[in-house]
């Protein structure tokens, strides 16, 4: 998408000016989204940066520690790597931010290759990119406080092997990505939170994707977080243990909620001893909750109300030793599997007001392959 200099011209001025998120019109083809402009700017950073030039020579210059303040909107015709580990990437004035020139190569708008890299108080338009932010095999990095718009084509960020990741406190917009926040191989000790991933449209890419796509770590935190819009799933989640999964306001999936597992499992079961409570899901397409290979999984105090033919939540086989208290809606409960291998089937136990039923054939989500098309999403 094309973008006239005046129009950076007017988010330059509208950033240096307000202290509140400011409304700058979209280019065309973009969504009309408020981009945050947060006000607590660093005082005193080690770098200042107005060009792309000078951004790349930051980032070769800096040391662990140091912090770089973006000045204005920059455009990138290169993709910035922040191989330097303990840098901030932030704000010098509210708004400030990156976005990828039209026609040119870059694939990741942000790419984060060292560990406790922060990036904060940023505007990322990926509108150009192939995906607005990218850390991959890093321990520890940090995205937060910062507006993203979704690639079209891509993600609204992409984390692969990064343990110990902190997303929190992020408005991502989309209209219509192939997934949305992605994290998977290796994420144990994640916290996801407070953030909005919201879409205009829906998803084009495959059914076991979503707004959430957290998959293959243990001790994982997805709270607080609110997620609107047609996403295939606003939750999808696979290979997740003792993790916590709490708080989330879900609105408006084209099939569920919550869909665990989603996508091929490389666990013998998938879901397993995760804590899923008071989380807020509306809209479903298909169900609030679906839950398949999984063992020993709680669910209190969800709220499953208004979701299609008051379809509360599927325990899909198989599925075993689950505890769901707080139901006061259609339960399918068809789980009956042995979890702990002792040769003894494991129900489930439904409790409170709602209708459960057993054995009742329910429309299991579409056939999902480990990875995408692109090789890259699992």
């Amino acid at each position: 998408m094309d973008r006239t200099p005046a129009f950076l011209t007017f988010l330059l001025s509208l950033a240096s000016a307000c202290t509140e998120p400011s409304s700058a019109p979209a280019s065309p083809g973009t969504p009309a989204f408020g981009l945050r402009a947060e006000a607590q700017c660093p005082a005193a950073p080690d770098f200042v940066v107005t060009t792309e030039g000078e951004l790349f020579a930051a980032l070769a210059a800096a040391s662990p520690g140091a912090t770089i303040a973006l000045d204005g909107i920059i455009g990138l015709t290169a993709e910035p790597n922040v191989t330097t580990p303990n840098v901030t990437l932030t704000c010098a004035n509210p708004g400030s931010g990156l976005f990828a020139q039209a026609g040119g190569s870059v694939l990741a708008l942000l790419r984060v290759s060292a560990s406790s890299v922060a990036v904060d108080r940023l505007v990322l338009d990926g509108s150009n990119a192939s995906d607005p932010y990218v850390a991959l095999d890093v321990d520890g990095v940090r995205l937060t406080n910062s507006t993203v718009i979704c690639s079209p084509g891509g993600s609204c960020a992409f984390f692969s092997g990064t343990p110990h990741a902190v997303v929190s406190d992020n408005q991502f917009r989309s209209t219509g990505s192939v997934t949305g926040l992605h994290m998977q191989l290796g994420i144990d000790g994640t916290r996801i939170e407070n953030n909005t991933v919201t879409t205009t449209a829906p998803s084009d890419g495959p059914p076991w994707l979503g707004g959430l796509r957290v998959r293959d770590g243990a001790n994982v935190v997805i709270s607080g977080n609110t997620v609107r819009g047609p996403w295939a799933n606003s939750l999808a989640l696979g290979d997740l243990a003792s993790s916590s999964i709490e708080q989330n306001d879900l609105a408006g999936a084209a099939a569920f909620g919550i869909l665990a597992r989603s996508g091929t499992s490389f666990r013998p079961i998938s879901m397993t001893d995760n804590v899923f409570r008071d989380n807020q899901i509306s809209g479903a397409g298909s169900a609030g909750i679906f839950l398949t290979s999984a063992c020993r999984n709680q669910l209190f105090g969800n709220n499953l109300q208004g979701n299609a033919d008051d379809m509360g939540a599927v325990f899909d086989v198989p599925t075993g030793a689950n505890i769901m208290v707080g139901n006061k809606n259609v339960v399918i409960d068809n789980g009956n599997f042995d979890c702990d291998g002792d040769g003894i089937a494991d129900p489930n136990t439904i409790g409170g007001p709602g209708r459960a039923t057993h054995g009742v054939a329910f429309g299991r989500p579409l056939a999902e392959p480990g990875t995408s098309a692109s090789g890259k999403l699992r």
